[in-house]
């Protein structure tokens, strides 16, 4: 019998391969997903001149990392570097590829119904080609969590691209030193809804990613959604919501305490090493 041992993405479910069923099948969603927000981002961003003088020239997600090159983190370039690591390191691909000739005809297809969009063609080859060896990678490729950690981020990337939004806001309390007691902390709570937070009571300006950084530090509280939990952490939502139950993590409605989590995941990983 093959040896059972924690996923390395969820640390929770047993599996024989480096990732779970669970996770494996995450992985599989978010990659199905990014043909169809690179659509919608595309529809969805039109420049209206500017200093380019390019009046009515479709944009690809500006507004965010989006899915083209001219964006600062180029998705197809990111999984495009994943396929040539998978060809050159997955036994069961071996430098073969028999489903190039299916991925082509899919691509052709793409381009005939998005006006030869040679980026749609691109992302649409390399998005087939890594569904199809999944299943491999997670089998064998040690730095799938490596690849999980990119593909959860180019996905969240692509649906602000898309402006879809799916997650309910995070509340922090505020890390700053509180304005009548230096000795405790603001402890204000913050809504995050856009890039940059200010708090009403001490009147700290912040980042949100210095804040997130911060408050870690600090005995403030940070809570998400469940499914940005459940991303950043690879944790599945109906783990988190057992363990809410059962009184291993805090919740609040739909929010859940960022450090609860982490604990739980510290303490079922001491027990999984004994």
């Amino acid at each position: 019998m093959t040896d059972q041992h924690p996923c390395v993405l969820c640390h929770v479910q047993s599996t024989p391969a480096f990732a779970c069923y669970d996770c494996r099948r995450r992985m599989d969603d978010q990659l199905a997903d990014l043909p169809e927000l690179y659509i919608q981002a595309a529809g969805e961003y039109w420049a209206t001149g500017g200093e380019s003088g390019r009046g009515n020239e479709r944009s690809l997600g500006l507004r965010v990392a989006a899915l083209d090159g001219r964006a600062p983190f180029d998705t197809i370039a990111v999984l495009e570097s994943w396929e040539r690591d998978w060809r050159e390191s997955l036994s069961t691909f071996a430098g073969r590829d028999p489903d190039r000739a299916q991925r082509e005809r899919k691509a052709e297809r793409w381009a005939d119904s998005e006006s030869s969009d040679a980026v749609g063609v691109s992302l649409c080859g390399v998005v087939d080609f890594l569904r199809i060896h999944l299943e491999a990678a997670a089998a064998e490729h040690p730095a799938i969590d490596e690849f999980a950690a990119e593909l959860r981020t180019l996905h969240r990337q692509a649906k602000a691209a898309a402006r879809i939004s799916s997650e309910p806001v995070t509340v922090v309390e505020c890390p700053a030193d509180h304005p009548d007691d230096p000795s405790r902390l603001c402890g204000k709570r913050l809504r995050l809804v856009a890039d940059q937070a200010t708090c009403v009571r001490c009147g700290a300006s912040w980042d949100v990613g210095r804040l997130l950084m911060v408050a870690a530090s600090t005995k403030a509280e940070v809570w998400q959604p469940i499914g940005v939990i459940s991303e950043r952490l690879g944790v599945p939502e109906r783990t988190l919501q057992r363990w809410a139950k059962d009184g291993l993590v805090r919740r609040r409605g739909g929010n859940y305490l960022w450090s609860s989590v982490v604990e739980a995941l510290e303490i079922r990983g001491r027990m999984t090493s004994v």
